[in-house]
Formats: structure tokens, C-alpha cells, sequence
């Protein structure tokens, strides 16, 4: 089993084969339980652990950048998970059973997430985990699946982690870097119907490559020519190559650090691409583009998140909702896109446990694991329009979004289009 991980790692090619949505049927007899979709304790190391029913309190068990230049954001995600567990800790728990978040400091380095999901499992007996990061979600893989611990909408984008042959327990909430990409060829393409030329800026680890890898297999057979690819290292000395090649767009295909770092680089080398697409982890205004000026003007980005502090969302009820129960609940930034998206995820693990402890077996690892593989919720802070699916053989996750552009003068994202909602070409 570790081996067939690892290869589904480093493997690009093990991307997202999409077939119609099935429902999940519980037991079968099919030897490879995994690759029919059927979730089974039966190669877990502790098999009367996973299906043990859990009482008192479910525990989820975090390995993230708590320190170091992600620890803004990670803060920001802790604090809208546990404000939303408090709502729901206030309303009675799931069925009675209390819900804790446990975090541990990875600094961002992948050994050291594996080092925290050892204690995480061992020590604290969590009952699911989360991480930030595709290299963390491969280093603890191996730890994670033989243990049978859910590891519920990682804040990773790679592909392979979808396969659920090979990552049984996994799911990620990051939209796959292979959809997003296809989304934003697809707009280049109506922008630039006689083509373009490219440039890409590239963090050097998995995530960022990941995108890297999803915007080229997009854009093969297009008009889109990639002229320049630079590690963004060091941001400056990227912007200067970069702005070299000539390009008339530039693809971030970078994290949340690498954001502001570029926007501010290409400022200082004189750069100003006609198109600058950034990564939808880069979702906060205030934060990532605000502090750039000017530099972040028209700079694209795709959303599925509704922005409170956008007054397009000033009259939504789910947002005046949100706001009245985050900040009741401690939340010191609730207008960061960050929060929300902790709340949001927070909000997705509260239907998959609801679910669970609703089945024929009660609220255990083994069903919350099932009831992640049949998910079909659109969470209230999602944008009208976008919900998170799976199905018992396929890790679907989001495939639509919105369109947005960073307006500098109103310090605001302006919507450049309408939901773009392509999950009929996975069924």
C-alpha cells in the first residue's frame, strides 16, 4: 500500500478520471473495496478503532504553518473552524458529541507534519485530521490511510491525492489544480482568441507545481505558448526574467506567500502584463492585493467563496448569519477570506459528521469516511451556484466558480462574469 501511494504521488498521469455519480451501497463483495468506492476497515491497522462509535467528543486534529509566513492565513482558517463548531457545540454537538479542534505547528515542512500526525493519531486519538499543503498531505499519507483516520478537505490541489484507490481515507477542499486550470485556459482562450504568449511564475513545491502542471495540460492544442517559466525563489529576480519573455499574461501558480511577493516584484521591475491570472488560494483583498496599489489592478481570480466584506454579498442572509454567529464566537477577522473558508470547511465536516451519526452504524471514523464519499452540499457560504460533490468513486470536489477582477480605486473584487459550472463534462 505505501509504495502504490507514493507512485500516485509523484505520478501526474493519476489525475481525475470522472465517470457519472454513483451512490454508495454500503457492503459488497468486491475484493478491491477501494477501487469500487467502498470504504471498509479491513485493511486498517486497528480495524476496531475506525469503526468504534465516538462518544464525548470528535476531535479534529490539525498539522499547519502556525508560525512562519502562512501563519496569518492558518490562523484565520483555525478561527473560522472553531467558530463554527461553537455554533454547533451551542446547538447540541452531532447527536450529543462535542467537537474540538486540536493544532500543531508544522512550520510548513512537510517531516514535520508527519512527525505531528503521529502524535495527532497516537497521542491525542484524534478522529480526523486536516493540513495545508500537498507535500504535507504526501508525507502523512502513508501514517494517515494505514491508521484509517479521515483526512477531510486538505488545503491541497493536487490531483493524484483524488485517487481514492490508492487514498482511501483522503479527501482534499482546494479545487484540483487540473480543473481550476482548465477553467482558466478557458477564459484566456475567449480573451485571446488568437493566442498569447505566457509566462510562468512557479512555486518550487507540490502545490505550486501542481498548478504549473494543470495550466500546461490545459492549455496543450491551444494558442496559449508558454515563453518563460521561473521559480518564484525569489520573487524579483522572476519578475525581471520574466518580464523578459514579453508575455502578455502571467500565471501565478504559486501559495498564499507568493501572492502580494509577485504582485509587489513586477511593480518594482516595471512590469505591468496585460493579464495577470493569480491562484484561487489567493482569495483575501485586504491582505494580498489592497497593500499592492495600483500594482494588483485587473489582476484575475477564480471564487467560490461569498466575501463579506464585497457589497455584493451585503444583503445575503447567510453572510449576515455569519457574521452575527463569528464574531459571537470569538472571531477577530470575520471579514477574512481566510476565516471564511475555515468556516466553510468547518461547515462541510459538520454535514459529513450529522450524516454520519444518522447511519445504520452511528458516528465513527469508518462512516464519516462514507458519508465524505457521498457528500452533495452546498454549504451557505459557498456562492449561489457552487457546491462540493462526491460520489463513492470519484473525488469531485468544487467544479464551478465565479470570475472575478481586483478593482484598486473601490479596493475591491468586481465580478467579471457568472458562475462557471462545469460538472457536466465529468458526468
Amino acid at each position: 500500500m505505501k509504495r502504490l501511494l507514493r507512485v500516485a504521488a509523484a505520478v501526474s498521469a493519476t489525475t481525475l478520471v470522472l465517470t457519472a455519480c454513483g451512490s454508495n451501497s454500503g457492503a459488497s463483495d468486491d475484493s478491491d473495496a477501494s477501487a469500487s468506492g467502498v470504504i471498509t476497515a479491513d485493511d486498517c491497522a486497528d480495524p476496531d478503532a475506525a469503526t468504534a462509535e465516538i462518544t464525548d467528543t470528535l476531535k479534529v486534529g490539525w498539522t499547519a504553518a502556525t508560525s512562519g509566513p502562512l501563519a496569518d492565513a492558518v490562523g484565520n482558517v483555525i478561527e473560522g473552524m472553531e467558530a463554527r463548531f461553537a455554533v454547533a457545540n451551542e446547538a447540541g454537538g452531532i447527536d450529543g458529541v462535542k467537537l474540538e479542534v486540536i493544532v500543531k505547528d508544522d512550520a510548513f515542512n512537510p517531516e514535520r507534519a508527519k512527525a505531528n500526525v503521529g502524535e495527532l493519531i497516537q497521542k491525542d486519538k484524534v478522529d480526523v485530521l486536516d493540513t495545508f499543503g500537498s507535500g504535507q498531505v504526501d508525507a502523512i499519507a502513508d501514517d494517515q490511510n494505514d491508521a484509517c483516520v479521515p483526512l477531510l478537505f486538505a488545503q491541497a490541489s493536487v490531483p493524484a491525492y483524488r485517487d481514492i484507490e490508492n487514498f482511501p481515507w483522503t479527501t482534499e477542499y482546494l479545487p484540483s489544480a487540473d480543473v481550476e486550470m482548465a477553467v482558466v485556459v478557458e477564459g484566456l482562450k475567449k480573451q485571446y482568441p488568437d493566442g498569447a504568449d505566457v509566462a510562468l511564475a512557479v512555486n518550487q513545491t507540490e502545490s505550486g507545481q501542481g498548478i504549473a502542471d494543470g495550466f500546461k495540460k490545459a492549455a496543450e492544442g491551444t494558442n496559449l505558448k508558454i515563453v518563460a517559466e521561473e521559480p518564484l525563489t525569489d520573487p524579483k529576480t522572476a519578475a525581471s526574467t520574466l518580464k523578459a519573455s514579453g508575455a502578455q499574461v502571467l500565471v501565478d501558480a504559486g501559495v498564499t506567500t507568493d501572492c502580494l511577493a509577485l504582485t509587489q516584484a513586477i511593480a518594482r521591475v516595471g512590469w505591468k502584463p496585460e493579464t495577470v491570472i493569480q491562484p484561487s488560494n489567493c482569495a483575501d483583498g485586504a491582505t494580498l492585493y489592497e497593500p499592492a496599489g495600483d500594482a494588483a489592478d485587473g489582476q484575475q481570480i477564480l471564487r467560490w467563496l461569498k466575501d463579506p466584506a464585497n457589497d455584493e454579498f451585503k444583503d445575503d442572509q447567510a453572510v449576515q448569519e455569519y457574521l452575527e454567529q463569528t464574531e459571537a464566537n470569538g472571531a477577530d477577522s470575520p471579514t477574512n477570506s481566510y476565516t471564511v473558508n475555515g468556516w466553510a470547511i468547518a461547515d462541510l465536516m459538520v454535514d459529513n459528521f450529522t450524516r454520519a451519526a444518522a447511519s445504520e452504524d452511528g458516528l465513527s471514523r469508518l462512516s464519516i469516511m462514507e458519508a465524505a464519499r457521498t457528500q452533495d452540499y452546498q454549504p451557505p457560504m459557498f456562492i449561489d451556484g457552487i457546491k462540493f460533490m462526491m460520489s463513492p468513486t470519484q473525488s469531485y470536489g468544487i467544479l464551478a466558480f465565479k470570475p472575478y477582477t481586483w478593482d484598486a480605486a473601490g479596493t475591491t473584487f468586481t465580478p467579471a462574469g457568472e458562475v462557471i459550472d462545469i460538472s457536466s463534462s465529468y458526468e
